[in-house]
């Protein structure tokens, strides 16, 4: 999907929602620094939707508006403090028992006492090829990709602080693409945010 930038305008989304959803260079033109998507987003909205921490300042200093909540929400899931079902498979890079708690009800999304999801274990923990398995296939176990932990990290933010560099990169084009398929869904329900 990050290929399709024809239909982007479409989609109610601006330079600056680019530059946000690819962290890319800010565009020099402040026109659609305030201009909101088919959901209603601000770029501003979007990047603290998405925990881009160094475009949030960026935009904030050039008068961007957006509501600042996303900032603190968790993510999807529940707190499982002392949890063990889905989060000791997860960071013993277990893909099969985490599938298989997974289609025996388990939510991945549910964080431990430290806030981390089994994906964030994954990463923590080193294990690459699990985590690259359930990064592509993030829609079909209904990852939230932007949930952060405790210390307020996203996967992402993990993969970045561990150098895992090209799991970074994945992450970025999955959590693009769902928000562009979130987009598309609207504009084909008729949905517009006004």
């Amino acid at each position: 999907m990050l290929d399709r930038h024809d239909d982007w305008a479409k989609l109610g989304l601006s330079d600056w929602h680019r530059c946000v959803l690819l962290e890319g260079t800010p565009p020099f033109n402040p026109l659609g620094l305030n201009q909101r998507d088919l959901i209603g987003n601000t770029p501003l909205d979007l990047a603290y939707c998405l925990n881009r921490s160094s475009l949030i300042d960026t935009l904030e200093s050039l008068g961007a508006q957006g509501k600042r909540q996303p900032l603190d929400w968790v993510g999807r899931g529940s707190l499982m403090p002392y949890d063990k079902y889905i989060h000791l498979p997860a960071r013993y890079g277990n893909v099969k028992t985490l599938q298989a708690r997974y289609r025996l009800g388990a939510n991945l999304n549910d964080r431990d006492g430290q806030g981390n999801t089994p994906l964030h274990w994954l990463l923590i923990n080193g294990h690459l090829r699990a985590a690259g398995y359930f990064i592509t296939h993030c829609a079909m176990y209904g990852l939230d990709l932007s949930g952060k932990n405790g210390e307020g990290n996203t996967v992402r933010n993990i993969a970045l602080l561990n150098s895992h560099h090209a799991l970074a990169h994945q992450l970025l084009t999955a959590e693009t693409d769902n928000y562009l398929r979130a987009l598309r869904l609207w504009q084909e329900m008729g949905l517009n945010h006004a």
